[in-house]
């Protein structure tokens, strides 16, 4: 069976590893991106798109690569 791609949502939770979103927009906000709880929540849900240095901040952060 062939294995589906995993969602940004999906690997957003899986590298947050039990770190609450507080956390890791604390972390971002200590790399120099900042955005509030609920643009986190509407990005990750993607109703809104992550512009590229906060997914390659992000990615380093949850030491996953968001890009693919």
């Amino acid at each position: 069976m062939a294995k589906m791609k995993a969602s940004l949502k999906e690997k957003i939770e899986k590298g947050m590893d039990g770190r609450t979103q507080t956390h890791i927009l604390g972390k971002l906000k200590d790399k120099g991106v900042f955005m509030s709880d609920s643009q986190f929540s509407r990005k990750k849900l993607g109703r809104e798109k992550f512009k590229p240095e906060e997914l390659e901040v992000l990615s380093e952060i949850l030491n996953t690569d968001l890009n693919k």
